[in-house]
Protein backbone atom coordinates (compact mmCIF):
# COMPACT_ATOMS: atom_id res chain seq x y z
CA UNK A 1 0.00 0.00 0.00
CA UNK A 2 2.80 2.41 0.80
CA UNK A 3 4.35 1.72 -2.58
CA UNK A 4 0.97 2.34 -4.27
CA UNK A 5 0.41 5.57 -2.35
CA UNK A 6 3.85 6.78 -3.33
CA UNK A 7 3.15 5.91 -6.95
CA UNK A 8 -0.12 7.84 -6.86
CA UNK A 9 1.59 10.86 -5.30
CA UNK A 10 4.39 10.71 -7.82
CA UNK A 11 2.09 10.36 -10.82
CA UNK A 12 -0.88 12.49 -9.77
CA UNK A 13 0.45 14.81 -7.09
CA UNK A 14 2.21 17.29 -9.33
CA UNK A 15 -0.60 17.61 -11.92
CA UNK A 16 -3.17 18.05 -9.17
CA UNK A 17 -1.00 20.64 -7.46
CA UNK A 18 -0.67 22.48 -10.75
CA UNK A 19 -4.44 22.41 -11.29
CA UNK A 20 -5.02 23.72 -7.77
CA UNK A 21 -2.44 26.45 -8.26
CA UNK A 22 -3.98 27.51 -11.58
CA UNK A 23 -7.47 27.57 -10.06
CA UNK A 24 -6.23 29.61 -7.10
CA UNK A 25 -4.51 32.11 -9.41
CA UNK A 26 -7.66 32.45 -11.54
CA UNK A 27 -9.77 33.04 -8.42
CA UNK A 28 -7.31 35.67 -7.18
CA UNK A 29 -7.40 37.46 -10.54
CA UNK A 30 -11.19 37.51 -10.49
CA UNK A 31 -11.16 39.32 -7.12
CA UNK A 32 -8.03 41.45 -7.17
CA UNK A 33 -5.98 43.34 -9.72
CA UNK A 34 -2.73 41.51 -10.18
CA UNK A 35 0.61 43.25 -9.66
CA UNK A 36 -0.75 46.29 -7.88
CA UNK A 37 2.09 48.52 -6.70
CA UNK A 38 2.03 51.12 -3.93
CA UNK A 39 4.33 54.00 -3.05
CA UNK A 40 5.72 54.52 0.42
CA UNK A 41 7.04 57.83 1.68
CA UNK A 42 8.42 59.33 4.87
CA UNK A 43 10.32 62.39 6.04
CA UNK A 44 13.86 61.75 7.27
CA UNK A 45 16.40 63.80 9.14
CA UNK A 46 20.13 63.19 9.32
CA UNK A 47 19.90 59.50 8.42
CA UNK A 48 18.14 57.82 5.53
CA UNK A 49 18.27 54.35 3.97
CA UNK A 50 21.64 55.08 2.36
CA UNK A 51 23.06 55.84 5.80
CA UNK A 52 21.43 53.00 7.77
CA UNK A 53 21.17 50.31 5.07
CA UNK A 54 17.78 49.25 6.42
CA UNK A 55 14.11 50.28 6.20
CA UNK A 56 13.47 50.79 9.91
CA UNK A 57 13.16 54.23 11.47
CA UNK A 58 10.39 56.73 10.77
CA UNK A 59 7.23 54.91 9.70
CA UNK A 60 6.46 54.63 5.99
CA UNK A 61 3.22 56.17 4.80
CA UNK A 62 1.33 54.74 1.82
CA UNK A 63 0.40 57.15 -0.95
CA UNK A 64 -3.33 56.51 -1.57
CA UNK A 65 -4.47 55.54 -5.06
CA UNK A 66 -7.96 55.03 -6.57
CA UNK A 67 -7.69 51.23 -6.67
CA UNK A 68 -8.02 50.66 -10.39
CA UNK A 69 -4.79 52.62 -10.90
CA UNK A 70 -1.52 52.07 -9.09
CA UNK A 71 1.46 54.32 -8.42
CA UNK A 72 5.05 53.06 -8.67
CA UNK A 73 8.59 54.21 -9.50
CA UNK A 74 8.53 57.26 -7.16
CA UNK A 75 10.93 60.10 -8.02
CA UNK A 76 10.75 63.09 -5.63
CA UNK A 77 12.21 66.36 -6.88
CA UNK A 78 12.76 69.78 -5.27
CA UNK A 79 12.22 72.77 -7.56
CA UNK A 80 12.41 76.39 -6.43
CA UNK A 81 11.89 75.39 -2.81
CA UNK A 82 8.84 73.20 -3.52
CA UNK A 83 8.83 69.40 -3.42
CA UNK A 84 7.03 67.27 -5.99
CA UNK A 85 6.67 63.52 -6.34
CA UNK A 86 6.58 62.02 -9.84
CA UNK A 87 5.33 58.46 -10.34
CA UNK A 88 4.30 55.89 -12.88
CA UNK A 89 0.50 56.09 -12.90
CA UNK A 90 -0.77 52.77 -14.31
CA UNK A 91 -4.36 52.03 -15.37
CA UNK A 92 -5.28 48.35 -14.86
CA UNK A 93 -8.11 48.51 -17.38
CA UNK A 94 -6.11 50.16 -20.15
CA UNK A 95 -2.90 48.30 -19.21
CA UNK A 96 -0.96 51.49 -19.85
CA UNK A 97 0.98 53.94 -17.75
CA UNK A 98 1.46 57.68 -17.76
CA UNK A 99 3.51 60.03 -15.58
CA UNK A 100 1.69 61.88 -12.81
CA UNK A 101 2.82 64.18 -10.01
CA UNK A 102 1.68 65.62 -6.69
CA UNK A 103 3.17 68.38 -4.56
CA UNK A 104 4.27 67.66 -0.98
CA UNK A 105 4.47 69.88 2.07
CA UNK A 106 5.80 69.04 5.53
CA UNK A 107 2.68 66.95 6.26
CA UNK A 108 2.39 64.96 3.05
CA UNK A 109 0.78 65.26 -0.38
CA UNK A 110 -1.03 68.50 -1.23
CA UNK A 111 -4.08 68.03 -3.41
CA UNK A 112 -4.74 65.18 -5.86
CA UNK A 113 -2.31 63.29 -8.05
CA UNK A 114 -2.40 64.87 -11.53
CA UNK A 115 -1.18 63.56 -14.90
CA UNK A 116 1.74 65.55 -16.34
CA UNK A 117 2.92 63.47 -19.31
CA UNK A 118 1.14 60.92 -21.49
CA UNK A 119 1.96 59.33 -24.83
CA UNK A 120 0.35 56.71 -27.06
CA UNK A 121 2.69 54.16 -25.47
CA UNK A 122 3.31 53.09 -21.90
CA UNK A 123 5.39 55.42 -19.71
CA UNK A 124 6.99 54.65 -16.35
CA UNK A 125 10.14 55.30 -14.27
CA UNK A 126 10.15 59.13 -14.52
CA UNK A 127 13.87 59.80 -14.07
CA UNK A 128 14.15 63.55 -13.51
CA UNK A 129 17.15 65.87 -13.16
CA UNK A 130 18.20 69.51 -13.30
CA UNK A 131 20.86 70.61 -15.77
CA UNK A 132 21.91 73.85 -17.47
CA UNK A 133 19.09 75.86 -15.92
CA UNK A 134 16.32 73.46 -16.99
CA UNK A 135 14.51 70.46 -15.54
CA UNK A 136 14.61 67.29 -17.63
CA UNK A 137 12.72 64.02 -17.59
CA UNK A 138 13.59 60.71 -19.24
CA UNK A 139 10.63 58.40 -18.67
CA UNK A 140 10.86 54.75 -19.62
CA UNK A 141 9.29 54.50 -23.06
CA UNK A 142 10.49 51.13 -24.30
CA UNK A 143 7.24 50.68 -26.25
CA UNK A 144 8.36 53.46 -28.61
CA UNK A 145 11.77 51.78 -29.05
CA UNK A 146 13.65 54.95 -28.25
CA UNK A 147 14.99 56.91 -25.30
CA UNK A 148 13.43 60.37 -25.30
CA UNK A 149 14.23 63.37 -23.13
CA UNK A 150 11.63 65.99 -22.19
CA UNK A 151 12.21 69.53 -20.93
CA UNK A 152 9.90 71.26 -18.47
CA UNK A 153 8.38 74.34 -20.09
CA UNK A 154 5.89 74.83 -17.25
CA UNK A 155 7.02 72.78 -14.26
CA UNK A 156 5.64 70.40 -13.11
CA UNK A 157 2.95 69.78 -15.73
CA UNK A 158 4.23 71.19 -19.03
CA UNK A 159 6.75 68.90 -20.73
CA UNK A 160 8.05 69.08 -24.30
CA UNK A 161 10.06 66.39 -26.03
CA UNK A 162 13.48 67.93 -26.64
CA UNK A 163 15.45 65.12 -28.28
CA UNK A 164 15.75 61.41 -28.96
CA UNK A 165 18.85 60.19 -27.16
CA UNK A 166 18.84 56.61 -28.48
CA UNK A 167 16.93 55.08 -31.40
CA UNK A 168 15.79 51.54 -32.26
CA UNK A 169 16.30 50.28 -28.74
CA UNK A 170 14.09 48.83 -26.02
CA UNK A 171 15.64 50.44 -22.95
CA UNK A 172 14.23 50.19 -19.44
CA UNK A 173 14.72 52.33 -16.33
CA UNK A 174 17.19 54.78 -17.86
CA UNK A 175 19.27 56.48 -15.16
CA UNK A 176 21.93 59.13 -15.77
CA UNK A 177 24.77 60.45 -13.66
CA UNK A 178 27.74 62.81 -14.15
CA UNK A 179 31.10 61.24 -13.35
CA UNK A 180 34.66 62.03 -14.42
CA UNK A 181 33.66 64.87 -16.74
CA UNK A 182 31.16 62.72 -18.60
CA UNK A 183 27.46 61.80 -18.57
CA UNK A 184 26.80 58.08 -18.07
CA UNK A 185 23.51 56.44 -18.99
CA UNK A 186 22.53 53.15 -17.35
CA UNK A 187 19.83 51.18 -19.18
CA UNK A 188 18.51 47.64 -19.07
CA UNK A 189 18.25 46.76 -22.74
CA UNK A 190 15.87 44.08 -23.98
CA UNK A 191 16.78 42.30 -27.19
CA UNK A 192 14.46 39.30 -26.96
CA UNK A 193 11.58 39.39 -24.52
CA UNK A 194 11.19 40.97 -21.09
CA UNK A 195 14.65 40.40 -19.64
CA UNK A 196 15.89 42.43 -16.67
CA UNK A 197 19.40 41.00 -16.62
CA UNK A 198 21.36 42.91 -19.29
CA UNK A 199 22.77 46.27 -18.24
CA UNK A 200 24.26 48.50 -20.93
CA UNK A 201 26.15 51.76 -20.52
CA UNK A 202 26.25 54.79 -22.81
CA UNK A 203 28.29 57.96 -22.44
CA UNK A 204 28.24 61.53 -23.75
CA UNK A 205 29.84 64.91 -23.15
CA UNK A 206 26.42 66.56 -23.49
CA UNK A 207 23.11 65.54 -21.96
CA UNK A 208 21.36 65.83 -25.33
CA UNK A 209 24.01 63.67 -27.01
CA UNK A 210 25.26 62.19 -29.14
CA UNK A 211 25.46 59.11 -26.91
CA UNK A 212 27.94 56.32 -27.61
CA UNK A 213 27.66 52.73 -26.37
CA UNK A 214 30.24 51.44 -23.94
CA UNK A 215 32.67 49.12 -25.77
CA UNK A 216 32.13 46.40 -23.14
CA UNK A 217 28.32 46.26 -23.48
CA UNK A 218 26.53 44.53 -21.96
CA UNK A 219 28.67 45.57 -19.04
CA UNK A 220 26.68 43.38 -16.63
CA UNK A 221 24.47 40.31 -17.11
CA UNK A 222 22.74 39.28 -13.88
CA UNK A 223 19.20 38.85 -12.59
CA UNK A 224 20.33 40.67 -9.45
CA UNK A 225 22.16 43.94 -9.89
CA UNK A 226 21.62 44.88 -13.52
CA UNK A 227 18.35 46.80 -13.54
CA UNK A 228 18.32 50.24 -11.91
CA UNK A 229 16.05 51.01 -9.00
CA UNK A 230 16.43 54.77 -8.67
CA UNK A 231 18.88 57.66 -8.68
CA UNK A 232 22.62 57.17 -8.42
CA UNK A 233 23.94 58.97 -5.33
CA UNK A 234 27.23 60.13 -3.81
CA UNK A 235 27.84 59.25 -0.17
CA UNK A 236 31.12 59.98 1.63
CA UNK A 237 33.04 60.15 -1.62
CA UNK A 238 31.59 56.87 -2.91
CA UNK A 239 29.18 56.35 -5.80
CA UNK A 240 26.12 54.15 -5.20
CA UNK A 241 23.14 52.89 -7.21
CA UNK A 242 20.02 51.05 -6.09
CA UNK A 243 19.58 47.86 -8.12
CA UNK A 244 16.71 45.44 -8.54
CA UNK A 245 16.78 41.83 -7.36
CA UNK A 246 14.77 39.85 -9.92
CA UNK A 247 16.09 36.38 -9.12
CA UNK A 248 12.84 35.01 -7.68
CA UNK A 249 10.43 37.41 -9.37
CA UNK A 250 10.48 40.85 -10.97
CA UNK A 251 11.03 43.58 -8.39
CA UNK A 252 11.28 41.21 -5.43
CA UNK A 253 13.95 43.15 -3.52
CA UNK A 254 16.45 45.97 -3.80
CA UNK A 255 20.22 45.98 -3.54
CA UNK A 256 22.48 48.85 -2.54
CA UNK A 257 25.41 48.62 -4.94
CA UNK A 258 28.65 50.56 -4.60
CA UNK A 259 30.10 51.51 -7.99
CA UNK A 260 33.82 50.78 -7.71
CA UNK A 261 34.71 51.38 -11.35
CA UNK A 262 33.07 53.52 -14.03
CA UNK A 263 35.17 54.54 -16.99
CA UNK A 264 35.49 54.03 -20.72
CA UNK A 265 37.22 50.69 -20.30
CA UNK A 266 35.08 48.95 -17.73
CA UNK A 267 32.46 48.91 -15.00
CA UNK A 268 32.38 47.21 -11.60
CA UNK A 269 29.99 47.28 -8.66
CA UNK A 270 29.69 45.51 -5.32
CA UNK A 271 26.28 44.89 -3.74
CA UNK A 272 26.78 45.83 -0.12
CA UNK A 273 23.26 45.29 1.19
CA UNK A 274 19.99 43.66 0.16
CA UNK A 275 16.75 45.36 1.20
CA UNK A 276 13.71 43.09 1.18
CA UNK A 277 10.14 43.61 2.39
CA UNK A 278 10.08 43.43 6.18
CA UNK A 279 7.86 44.41 9.13
CA UNK A 280 8.73 48.06 8.49
CA UNK A 281 7.53 47.71 4.86
CA UNK A 282 5.61 44.43 4.50
CA UNK A 283 4.75 42.79 1.22
CA UNK A 284 6.32 40.72 -1.54
CA UNK A 285 8.08 43.37 -3.59
CA UNK A 286 10.40 46.37 -3.33
CA UNK A 287 12.16 47.84 -6.35
CA UNK A 288 12.64 51.63 -6.10
CA UNK A 289 14.49 53.94 -3.70
CA UNK A 290 14.75 57.72 -4.16
CA UNK A 291 15.10 60.84 -2.06
CA UNK A 292 14.91 64.62 -2.56
CA UNK A 293 15.32 66.99 0.34
CA UNK A 294 13.94 65.18 3.38
CA UNK A 295 11.34 63.20 1.39
CA UNK A 296 12.36 59.55 0.99
CA UNK A 297 10.33 57.17 -1.19
CA UNK A 298 10.12 53.46 -1.97
CA UNK A 299 7.49 51.22 -3.53
CA UNK A 300 6.06 47.74 -3.03
CA UNK A 301 3.07 45.51 -3.66
CA UNK A 302 -0.49 45.67 -2.38
CA UNK A 303 -3.92 44.17 -3.01
CA UNK A 304 -6.65 46.16 -4.74
CA UNK A 305 -10.15 44.85 -5.40
CA UNK A 306 -11.14 44.39 -9.04
CA UNK A 307 -14.09 46.81 -9.31
CA UNK A 308 -15.37 48.63 -12.36
CA UNK A 309 -13.55 51.92 -12.79
CA UNK A 310 -16.71 54.04 -12.62
CA UNK A 311 -17.58 52.63 -9.22
CA UNK A 312 -14.19 52.96 -7.57
CA UNK A 313 -13.76 55.15 -4.52
CA UNK A 314 -10.65 55.44 -2.35
CA UNK A 315 -12.32 53.34 0.36
CA UNK A 316 -12.73 50.44 -2.06
CA UNK A 317 -8.99 50.01 -2.50
CA UNK A 318 -7.50 47.50 -0.10
CA UNK A 319 -3.94 48.48 0.77
CA UNK A 320 -2.99 45.33 2.60
CA UNK A 321 0.55 44.51 1.51
CA UNK A 322 1.06 41.26 -0.34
Amino acid sequence: MRVLNKLVRDRLGLPLRRIASTASRQLYRSIFFETHWRVGYRFVGDQDVWDTHHLEGPAWNTLPDPGYRFYADPFPFVHQGRTFLFVEDFDHYQQKGRISAVEFNASGPVGPMSPVLEEDWHLSYPFIMAHAGSVWMIPESSGSREVSIYRAENFPSGWKKEATLLENISAHDVTICWHKDCFWMFATVTHDGNDSSKLELFFSDDLLGPWAPHPANPILVAAFGARSGGNIVWRNGRLWRPVQDCRSRYGAALGLAEITRLDHKGYEQIIRKVLAPCPAWPGRKLHTLNQAGNLECIDGSAESFRIRAGAVTPKMALFRSV
